[in-house]
């Protein structure tokens, strides 16, 4: 049971995947809100901060629990369900949702509201 999904971040060769026990329904607002707080480290090809930034965004409070999300390198499918595919490009800057590619800029502006461009999670 669960509402799980996978985040995986395209670094170079790499791809890093958070996988989320309980993100499922809410990923793509989630994963907006994350990038947008890390705007500002992609803006400055910065990617090593900037996918700190995502990640602990989307671990939250997290972060002290046993389960929840784990970290899975260079091992995309693993063993989780995923409800749709959600790529984070770094070396072009943009965004895999399912069959559509978007500019990371494009994807946020798409799945937040001008109040959630201010907030963090």
């Amino acid at each position: 049971m669960g509402d799980r999904t996978n985040f995986h971040f395209k670094i170079n060769e790499d791809t890093l995947t958070l996988y989320s026990h309980w993100g499922g329904t809410w990923r793509k607002q989630d994963l907006a809100r994350a990038l947008n707080a890390a705007m500002p480290r992609i803006q400055m090809g910065d990617i090593d901060y900037a996918l700190r930034i995502c990640i602990s965004q989307l671990i939250g409070s997290d972060w002290a629990q046993e389960t929840g999300f784990g970290l899975r390198i260079n091992n995309p499918q693993g063993a989780e369900e995923e409800y749709g595919l959600l790529e984070i490009n770094f070396n072009n800057s943009t965004v895999q949702d399912d069959d559509i590619v978007k500019p990371i800029h494009e994807f946020i502006s798409y799945h937040l509201t001008p109040a959630d461009t201010t907030a963090t999670i």
